[in-house]
């Protein structure tokens, strides 16, 4: 039965793949700066929650910056399977500057909330903690990340780019490169290798740093450089620069960046939260994040590959194949799920220990992974079901979802269970499963609906 998908499969892989590895190497940056730091605090739990803390609140802007830009894929994907050239190289030439106002914006939105640290490290202080001294150790590895957005929002547009005419490998390679610096970087400046002094957390981000202005740097030259992309930069004109253009990102882009926005508050609320039981609940909250992050990854790149697909499909009118493509997806995305759901339970133990030597973090996070491996299901079916989505540039519809599902329920049930029922960190997770369950099932009717 399943055979009839195989060419589905093959197509959606080929795509993914390269997505998967760049998405490897993001996820190796946030990887190697939780497990670092981990191993330079040692016994000492305060570093690591430090990078918790700066790297929850910098996450929430960077998803937003993020969802906007991501508009830009199915737009040109659209034009791009019409044969439309012309359009293509008016989209991505708006596409630059409208990701420029966006990094500067985010910039300001970031420098604006850099005493958030601080207040944040006062209001959940609570005797016998030393939450003030892990916001002070958590504002430089900050102030790092946050003047990495803007080359990093000018990296995302051409990489959108590419990605809307089906060129997936490009920033695959870019961002493995890049990733590859920013850990030889970690080990250099977080440790005080080489004649450097040691730096702590905020070696970590001052490494990548770096890494995302070099991966900028070169995807630039690769635009500029490469002879298949010279047609598009044939109709580059200041007069192409148009309101209109812009328009139309952000009224694809806003909704993705809502949902990203929203749906990732819940977690990032989840960590600060955490804060609130001591040191070693935050570096657990952290920890079991990461490593649930790696089942996250593939279930994104999938998504991102669907994008693809169905916005050529769209672009193209072969709205007969959508039916197949959709279900293919669906049959790698909870596959996926139900694996590593299987190993996050199996293993959980060894992978919390390759973060951290501190007994009592170990034990809360080996906890922590039997809740992540239940949601692991529902939250591949949300995550593809809104890519298609996206895809199919119906994305309007995400907002009231994602409302209902995490302000509605997954942050109250959460604190209710985690405050009034007293489950602490575990109530916190069990909230998130019932937002992410309550996503899944009315994305899933929505994208079904939409096909037939």
């Amino acid at each position: 039965m399943l055979s009839r998908f195989s060419k589905y499969y093959k197509q959606i892989l080929a795509l993914a793949l390269p997505v998967v590895l760049a998405q490897a190497g993001q996820l190796a940056t946030q990887f190697a700066d939780t497990a670092m730091v981990g191993n330079y605090g040692g016994e000492d739990p305060i570093p690591l929650a430090a990078v918790s803390l700066g790297s929850s609140l910098f996450l929430l802007i960077y998803l937003a910056s993020l969802g906007l830009a991501l508009s830009i894929t199915p737009l040109v994907g659209e034009h791009y399977a019409r044969g439309d050239r012309r359009e293509v190289g008016r989209l991505f030439e708006n596409s630059v500057l409208y990701c420029t106002i966006i990094g500067i914006v985010a910039t300001g939105a970031a420098i604006a909330l850099r005493p958030f640290i601080a207040v944040l490290g006062e209001w959940m202080g609570a005797p016998g903690q030393n939450i003030e001294l892990v916001a002070e150790m958590a504002l430089p590895y900050y102030d790092m990340l946050v003047w990495s957005i803007i080359p990093l929002m000018l990296f995302l547009a051409i990489k959108q780019f590419l990605e809307g005419i089906g060129n997936t490998k490009t920033a695959m390679w870019i961002t493995i490169g890049g990733n590859a610096l920013n850990i030889i970087l970690n080990y250099i400046f977080i440790f005080g290798e080489y004649g450097m002094e040691p730096m702590g957390a905020e070696g970590a981000g001052l490494a990548t740093l770096i890494s995302r202005v070099a991966q900028t740097i070169v995807i630039i030259i690769y635009y500029y450089s490469s002879r298949r992309l010279r047609i598009y930069r044939a109709f580059f004109e200041r007069q192409a620069v148009s309101l209109s253009y812009l328009g139309a990102l952000f009224k694809v882009g806003f909704p993705i960046s809502f949902q990203m926005v929203l749906e990732s508050a819940a977690f990032i609320l989840t960590s600060i939260l955490a804060l609130s039981f001591g040191e070693v609940a935050a570096s657990s909250m952290q920890v079991a994040f990461s490593i649930a992050n790696t089942a996250w990854m593939i279930t994104v790149a999938i998504g991102s590959a669907s994008t693809i697909v169905v916005s050529h499909l769209f672009g193209s009118g072969q709205h007969s194949e959508l039916r197949n493509t959709v279900s293919a997806t669906y049959h790698l995305g909870v596959a996926w799920g139900v694996f590593m759901a299987i190993i996050f339970v199996v293993f959980r133990e060894p992978l919390a220990a390759i973060f951290t030597d501190n007994a009592d973090i170990i034990l809360l996070t080996s906890q922590l992974m039997i809740f992540i491996a239940v949601y692991q299901f529902s939250d591949a079916i949300q995550g593809l079901s809104i890519s298609m989505l996206r895809g199919l540039q119906d994305v309007k519809v995400i907002m009231p979802i994602v409302l209902l599902s995490y302000l509605g329920l997954n942050i109250p049930i959460g604190c209710w269970l985690a405050y009034g029922m007293e489950m602490e960190c575990h109530g916190l997770v069990i909230g998130l499963i019932i937002g992410l369950t309550a996503a899944a099932l009315m994305t899933f009717i929505r994208l079904k609906k939409q096909v037939k």
